[in-house]
């Protein structure tokens, strides 16, 4: 072992001169090196690690179940109304849309949560607003 050699070092020489790193996969294909433009330069190798592996970030699998209570509570929403505008049934509405406010509630803490998690630049989702939504169905 030569003097500035580390035991790190002399290990990876050994496994070298002894051909273990021979017909190891992606050998004599160039490297890419290309960055993603929207990740942070201090986060870009950690994303691409991700990438490769099959793994998101927490904050984008979280997007995705958040997104489909959204959409389950806009079609629960829609679904009510109609319901009502068919029956005419005051209790049954007042009913749904008294669980639906609730479930506006649980849902913006929820988005509200998710973001504080949202790195730089990336657009905060809107709170539910219930009063809104039914000005939208008329």
């Amino acid at each position: 072992m030569k003097q500035w050699e580390t035991v790190v070092d002399t290990a990876i020489r050994k496994a070298m001169e002894a051909g273990e790193f021979n017909n190891l996969p992606g050998e004599g294909r160039p490297l890419d090196l290309s960055a993603d433009a929207n990740v942070p330069t201090d986060m870009q190798l950690a994303y691409k690690i991700m990438k490769q592996n099959g793994i998101a970030p927490d904050w984008i699998v979280e997007a995705k179940t958040l997104t489909a209570k959204t959409d389950s509570w806009q079609s629960r929403l829609i679904n009510a109304h109609k319901n009502y505008r068919t029956s005419q049934n005051i209790d049954v509405w007042l009913s749904a849309r008294e669980k639906l406010a609730l479930d506006a509630e649980k849902l913006n803490k929820e988005i509200v949560s998710f973001n504080l998690k949202l790195p730089p630049g990336v657009a905060h989702r809107p709170l539910l607003n219930l009063q809104k939504a039914l000005e939208r169905l008329g």
